[in-house]
Formats: structure tokens, sequence, C-alpha cells
């Protein structure tokens, strides 16, 4: 086994027993009940791992290890419904490391873990990347908002993609949240867990990202969410399709398990089905990302069609085997469909991957 290999299987072992003792229903519920929840004492013991360094660069103070790592570690926060910006800071640290040497403190900052970060990409409405993005910049001061972005409510750096009302194109900038002329508000979501919150820029100070094309930027980062999107989505599906398994097996009716019955075994086969071809799509997306292959785009919006329809589908079942006390609070069903119906919103709309895939469809075959 390669050192590489090695240290994956290390960090995803380290992970896996940290969620198992921390990541409780307990914990879980609690941030369901509080708008801008965002489990602080998870992510100080993920820091203490190195988890916010793991796929970054070691010359960008990470461990090296890759986008690999970063899947790994999503599908472990996937599997417990867990929640933490882990994906954001790897994403605003590729943007960071694209722009000046001026942004080094940022990067740094977040690799180590202190500093958490946000990203704005989408506006409100929009199902897919907006032409023109509604926070404007002009003569250096941001104005506008955003869509509720996850993990804003917590975020001490926001990366937003915005208008230059100057140039007449996108551009993407960085500020501080507690800069002047920033505010947040914390919306009561279907998933309070994420740290959604809703930015307003008015004439707020930032920084101008000197990246060469911008626009072809926003493309790679919506691509990168979407497939580690997708591995934590399928570690959400895995939990639904064990927690079924285990409930066909344990709950009784007519003196026998409710898994006898064909049309139990058959909703399970169809979870089953769909999660391998959702892991398949991952995982030949996740090579593309590794590798900065131009086919990328076409690869990651399969990934994320096929896991976002197969996680609802995978939610919504496991509640509807789960009967009465499925759908209550003290379950662990509804962590799962909160998240589901969480991820399959924040980084696009299906029209958005869909139209994407039909006009990169050409790429899935090229090179076979």
């Amino acid at each position: 086994m390669s050192e590489h290999m090695e240290a994956l299987v290390m960090i995803r072992d380290q992970g896996r027993r940290l969620l198992e003792q921390a990541a409780t229903p307990e914990r879980q519920r609690a941030l369901l009940d509080q708008p801008g929840a965002f489990d602080r004492d998870l992510w100080d013991q993920v820091v203490e791992l190195g988890w916010p360094g793991a796929g970054l660069a070691e010359a960008q103070g990470g461990l090296g290890l890759g986008w690999s790592a970063v899947a790994e570690l999503h599908q472990l926060l996937g599997a417990r419904a867990a929640s933490l910006p882990l994906l954001q800071t790897c994403l605003a640290v590729d943007l960071l490391v694209q722009a000046d040497a001026d942004q080094a403190r940022h990067s740094e900052a977040l690799a180590a873990g202190a500093a958490i970060a946000c990203v704005s990409l989408f506006g409100p409405g929009e199902p897919g990347l907006p032409e023109r993005p509604l926070a404007t910049l002009t003569d250096g001061l941001l104005s506008g908002s955003s869509t509720a972005v996850a993990f804003a409510a917590v975020a001490d750096i926001a990366l937003v993609y915005a208008w230059d009302s100057g140039a007449g194109s996108p551009v993407w900038v960085v500020l501080e949240t507690s800069a002047t002329g920033v505010a947040r508000s914390t919306p009561n979501v279907i998933d309070n867990a994420r740290a959604m919150a809703v930015l307003t820029f008015e004439n707020a100070h930032c920084s101008v990202l000197s990246i060469k094309d911008p626009v072809a930027a926003a493309r790679r980062l919506a691509a990168a969410a979407a497939v580690i999107t997708a591995f934590e989505q399928i570690g959400g599906m895995e939990t639904c399709l064990h927690d079924a398994c285990d409930y066909a097996r344990e709950r009784r009716v007519f003196a026998q398990p409710i898994g006898a019955f064909q049309a139990i075994k058959h909703g399970l086969a169809d979870i089953y089905a769909d999660l391998e071809v959702a892991r398949g799509c991952a995982i030949d997306a996740l090579a593309k990302l590794e590798n900065a292959s131009p086919q990328l785009p076409a690869f990651a919006a399969a990934a994320r069609i096929g896991a976002t329809a197969a996680y609802e589908h995978a939610a919504r079942e496991n509640i509807q085997f789960h009967g009465g006390i499925g759908v209550t609070w003290e379950s662990t069903e509804h962590f799962y469909f909160r998240r589901s119906r969480s991820l399959a919103l924040e980084w696009g709309s299906l029209p958005y991957w869909r139209e994407l895939l039909v006009d990169n469809a050409a790429m899935l075959t090229e090179g076979y």
C-alpha cells in the first residue's frame, strides 16, 4: 500500500471513531432547534486532527492528500449527518491561491482551521450560475446580497462572486464578515445545522482576487463542490440503506419480519441500485477533479444529478419503511431527509446541472 493510501486509511479510521463518539443524535437535535447553528465543539476536534488542511498541498499548509481525502471525510460526515465547513475551506483556499500573494494570510488561517470561510456563488432564485451576479462592486465597495449560504452564519471570511460595474464582467472578491457594511440574517430553514445565513453588503470594503478568468474559476468551483457533495450524499444514502435494512429485519408483522414482504425487498433493492450508480458517477468525477481534466464539467454534472436524486429517494423511503416512528422527532430518519433537501439546493438546482450535462454530454465518452 502506498504512503498516500495509508494516510487516507488512517484519516478515515480516525474520522469514523471521532464521529461515532461526537456526532450524536442528541447534539444533532439541539442544532436543528437553532437557526444558524453550528457544532463548534466538533469543528475544534477535527481541526486538531488536521482536517481543514487534509486536501490542501503542503505548500498551502496542508497534508497534501488531495481531493480524495476531502471526499473520504465528507462521506464520513454524510454517514452521520454531521455538518462542518470543510468543503468551503477547500474551495476558498483553491480560489485564494489563484490570486496574488496578498491573500496568503487568509489561506494560512483557513488551512489551519483558525478561520471559517463561506462561498457565495449562486444568486437568489437562480437555478445556476448567474450571468450577472446580484452583488455589485463599484470603486472597491461591494453592495447587494447573497442567497442563503451554508456556514455564512459563522464564517470569518466570505468569498463572493460579484459583478464589477466598472469592467462590466463578473469578479471574485474576498472580505471579512466583521467588516463595516456587512450584515447577515439567519433564516429558519429545514436544516438549521448548516449554519445558513443571508449576507447583505452595503458599500463594504473588499479585496478583488486577481484571477485571470473569474467565470471559468466559478464553473470549476461549482464542479468541485458538486463532486465532493456527491460523496457526502453517498454517505447519507449508505446510512439510510443500513437503517432501513436493520429495521426490516427487526420489525415483525403477521409473525414475520417486514423484510420478508416483496414490496419492502424491492424498495431496498431500488435504494441499493441508486446508491451504486451514484457511487460510480462520483468516483469517476473525483478522478477528473484530481487530474484537472477538461471532462470535469460533464462528470461533475452526472455525479451531482445521480447523488442528489438518489439521496432524496433513499431518505424518503427510509422514513416510509419505519412507518409511524419514522416521522417522530425522536427518530434519526428526518436528519437525513433534511440534509438531502439542503444539499440539493446549496450548489445550484438540478435544472442547471441537467443543462450542463446535456451541453457537455460528448465529454463522457472521450477516451473510451
